[in-house]
């Protein structure tokens, strides 16, 4: 591997983190996550500049000893996709208000500052007058980095233990996926065929296939009318969605009211490389859940808020399929354990992106060190077990979902719902031992993890490993490489966000007001909860619990019927996906489904495999003009952000 296309992937990550935190905070007009429905994935930066490179590729043979090689365009687009995350608003724009914003919001009439006192003292800074500059803007916007340098440092030393152990553990199944199960990776498809210039299903150079200079020319199309639209309301134009729920007036149909049918390119043409069945089972089992609400209320019975909680049951989907990925592949972990602690020689693991032994013992010595840390600052290791364990095991059941399906979104996980499991369990009362409230501190304090890119990070780690393995990249180092690309992307935000929150003000970024933008704002509820907890005590949550049983419980028996039945139209990732984020997904599952069906009845495998350029175009062509759309609008002037949203990532 080459140490030159570290040095171009960390320069470039600099610039895209730059791109990424200008867009996102500082020129954000409003509340920037209300129109954005799915973040970019793969981040818009990242296919922009590997396009650029791939551009150059001739340039650099006369300006460089040599050019640049297909492995080493590779090792730059893993470190992008790792890089430019932490600086959006599911890490660091998240962690930094969650940690400071009880010492700022605190009032008389609530229970915030006795939270910010319950802190350890190495989460943020204790001075009042620090903290208040952070988000009101100091006098001569310089960052006061002393105070603050402490806490970012043991912050980014706990978030790299976790991506870490992340790494680990989605090693240990990269040969049971991508070499025994040979899952496709369709997000791979993209970067792939960029550097290795071949779109699958064809022998033709993928920029030189007709198919993809016309999908090309569709989104250019699309992504033009929304443009003129955002800059002159007059333009008609497709935006990004279509709400089916003005239909549905009045009951039973009323639950048909929160239908949108969503039309994103990108989206569509990653759905092609996905199983039918998985395609049918996802928008069946999403448009399943209002009919349960219309049965619900024609026979009358009278539904509890949040009916048929689909959250929930997607939080015990979940749960099932991550019990069910260590079952499924218990073949392979027993060789990897025997490997890692015999050193069985029958075993081979030298192709290995990790060796067994560091993976396995990285997994569980980081999680055990996951959970000392957390005791050590007073987080009991009965909620911190479930708490981390679901953090990782739901990372590990994206990085699968990811794998087959290559559903391009951050937040096809369970949202959010790690800490609310553990409470509608159990309620609240348990984490308030008297006077102490340490553990609802601390489970309040890690909230914006559960809420993060963190899960949705070790997508991004088995696909680098996938395409280590596709690319022949074979560097012990790149695992090394990887870790110090999260840590430089930390820094790098660290550094941009903090000079734009003490030079401009926290509050007035992301489009915010007196409570903030999305991520300060966002937080101050979050905490607003725990406050309220602390003297009003919250009781179990039977009916949520039945939810997460039940999704457990059909993903389970989805499983099953499938080990008995190859051919059963119910694929249980279909499933999986759907309930998580799938408000956005069923529209172009449900468009892909009808295509493939109608393409494998007229044309069979020959005319599936001669579109996949086509397809491939699609998805390619909507991050490319993505990034030129937002280069466009910034010339046009600032106002037109307001109308228009690009998916950053």
């Amino acid at each position: 591997m080459s140490y030159r296309a570290v040095f171009i992937g960390l320069l470039l990550s600099a610039v895209s983190i730059l791109w990424i935190h200008q867009a996102s905070l500082v020129q954000a007009p409003g509340n920037v996550y209300a129109p954005v429905y799915l973040l970019a994935v793969p981040p818009v930066p990242a296919v922009f500049c590997l396009i650029l490179l791939v551009a150059l590729v001739p340039l650099s043979g006369r300006l460089l000893r040599r050019r640049f090689s297909n492995r080493e365009l590779g090792v730059v687009y893993m470190l992008l996709v790792i890089a430019i995350p932490p600086t959006t608003f599911g890490i660091i724009q998240m962690l930094i208000p969650f940690v400071a914003n009880p010492l700022y919001f605190q009032t008389a009439q609530d229970n915030l500052l006795e939270i910010s006192e319950a802190m350890p003292k190495w989460f943020h800074p204790h001075d009042p007058d620090v903290v208040r500059q952070m988000y009101e803007g100091s006098d001569d916007g310089s960052v006061p980095w002393k105070p603050w340098l402490y806490p970012l440092t043991m912050w980014t030393v706990f978030m790299t233990l976790l991506f870490a152990t992340g790494l680990c553990l989605v090693s240990l199944f990269r040969k049971q996926w991508v070499e025994r199960e040979r899952l496709r990776f369709p997000l791979l498809f993209i970067p792939m065929s960029i550097v290795e210039k071949e779109a699958p299903g064809s022998r033709t150079s993928f920029f030189r296939n007709p198919l993809v200079w016309i999908a090309l020319a569709l989104v250019t199309i699309h992504h033009a009318f929304n443009v003129m639209h955002a800059y002159n309301p007059a333009v008609m134009a497709l935006g990004d969605r279509y709400p089916l729920g003005q239909v549905f007036t009045e009951r039973p149909w009323t639950a048909y009211r929160g239908l949108s049918f969503f039309h994103r390119p990108q989206m569509i043409g990653l759905a092609y490389f996905v199983s039918l069945d998985v395609l049918f089972s996802g928008w069946l089992f999403h448009l399943l859940q209002p009919t349960i609400q219309l049965l619900a209320d024609v026979f009358g019975l009278q539904a509890d808020a949040g009916f048929p909680f689909v959250q929930q049951q997607g939080t015990g989907a979940y749960l099932a399929m991550m019990f069910m990925l260590f079952w499924l592949a218990r073949g392979h972990i027993s060789q990897v354990v025997r490997k890692a602690i015999s050193g069985d020689p029958h075993i081979d693991d030298s192709d290995e992106f990790m060796p067994y032994r560091w993976a396995l013992f990285g997994s569980v010595g980081g999680f055990a060190a996951i959970i000392i840390w957390t005791y050590l600052i007073g987080f009991s290791p009965k909620f911190s077990i479930p708490f981390f364990a679901m953090i990782l095991g739901f990372g590990l059941v994206y990085a699968r979902v990811r794998a087959e399906t290559g559903v391009p979104s951050m937040w096809a996980y369970p949202f959010n719902q790690h800490g609310l499991t553990i409470t509608n369990l159990i309620g609240t009362a348990p984490l308030v031992r008297g006077s102490n409230i340490t553990d609802l501190v601390m489970m309040g304090s890690f909230t914006w993890i559960s809420r993060g890119f963190f899960t949705s990070q070790m997508g991004y780690q088995i696909e680098n490993e996938a395409l280590a393995h596709e690319m022949k990249i074979s560097s012990r180092a790149l695992p090394a490489i990887l870790i110090i690309t999260f840590v430089f992307g930390c820094v790098i935000a660290y550094y941009l966000n903090m000079k734009s929150y003490y030079g401009l003000g926290a509050l007035v970024l992301h489009g915010g007001g007196a409570r903030g933008g999305y991520s300060i704002s966002t937080a101050l509820t979050s905490w607003n909860s725990f406050s309220s907890a602390m003297t009003a005590h919250t009781p179990p949550n039977s009916n949520m619990n039945l939810a997460v049983a039940g999704g457990a419980a059909v993903t389970v028996l989805l499983v099953v019927l499938r080990q008995f039945w190859m051919r059963s139209p119910l694929h249980p990732l279909g499933y999986v996906a759907i309930l998580n984020h799938g408000y956005a997904l069923w529209g172009p599952f449900f468009v892909t489904w009808v295509l493939k069906a109608a393409i494998h009845r007229l044309g069979g495998a020959r005319l599936y495999r001669q579109l996949m350029p086509f397809f491939l175009g699609l998805a390619m062509a909507d991050l490319l003009l993505a990034g030129i759309s937002r280069i466009a609008m910034a010339i046009l002037g600032p106002d037109i952000f307001a109308g228009y949203i690009v998916h950053f990532g």
